[in-house]
């Protein structure tokens, strides 16, 4: 909502961070839950609703008032069917709706999936989602930090393609990794050249928000890919060893 707010001062980068300040509290909130070991069925309904708001109307909302503020500033040809503009972003929301019902319906048959399932999601996660669909405005940030010319508003038809892109990945079939499961095994040789890697990748992102977010949400697109065979994979060697 902070975010919306910040949307309708024209506080773009503001109003994205507040986005990413969400991802954060969802990414932290079930490891929250099991450190307090605080379990129910109100607080799973709460976080989908949480999430329906946050990732589903926030960022449609702001990357709706976005486009129209440059539309206004520079008013296209095209200006007077702006108000068909807001259909994509209606379906993103819907898409975020229906992939929250879902997932709650699949989350109470999560103990009898195959031990595999549970390393991926069923299509991309909604924080993913409102990532990506807010990721040409990274580019915009990006390209106004390094003076470029390039303007991603002057194609607003492929801003739309875009959003109508991330709301159908969103309710697909498509497994996407899931971190929920992760435990990463680092020897003691290597615990040093990680540690190194990951201060350098926190003082880039200090340096370079908007860069290292960008490829972060590009580097995520690509792996959407490789999700689907190496769930493929897995699958197989499961029904193999079975």
């Amino acid at each position: 909502m902070t975010g919306i707010r910040f949307a309708l001062d024209s506080d773009w980068e503001n109003a994205v961070i507040c986005i990413l300040v969400a991802a954060c509290f969802d990414m932290i909130d079930g490891l929250s839950a099991r450190l307090l070991r605080a379990f129910s069925r109100f607080g799973a309904e709460l976080d989908s609703l949480a999430d329906a708001i946050s990732f589903g109307v926030a960022p449609s909302i702001i990357l709706f008032l976005w486009i129209k503020d440059s539309m206004i500033s520079n008013p296209p040809p095209e200006y007077e069917i702006l108000g068909w503009y807001w259909i994509p972003f209606l379906l993103y929301t819907m898409c975020c709706a229906f992939r929250l019902a879902r997932f709650n319906v699949m989350s109470q048959e999560e103990l009898q999936k195959p031990k595999v399932s549970r390393n991926y999601f069923i299509g991309v996660p909604s924080p993913a989602a409102a990532g990506l669909v807010l990721l040409p405005m990274s580019v915009e940030f990006v390209c106004l930090r390094f003076r470029l010319s390039f303007d991603i508003l002057d194609y607003s038809t492929i801003l739309l393609l875009w959003v109508t892109f991330i709301a159908v990945l969103m309710i697909s079939s498509l497994p996407t990794f899931s971190l929920r499961n992760v435990r990463l095994n680092i020897s003691a040789t290597k615990a040093l050249p990680v540690l190194i890697v990951v201060c350098l990748i926190v003082a880039v992102f200090i340096k370079e928000m908007w860069a290292t977010l960008l490829a972060f949400g590009m580097i995520y697109l690509i792996s959407v890919p490789f999700s689907y065979f190496a769930f493929r994979r897995d699958f197989q060697s499961i029904i193999k060893e079975s």
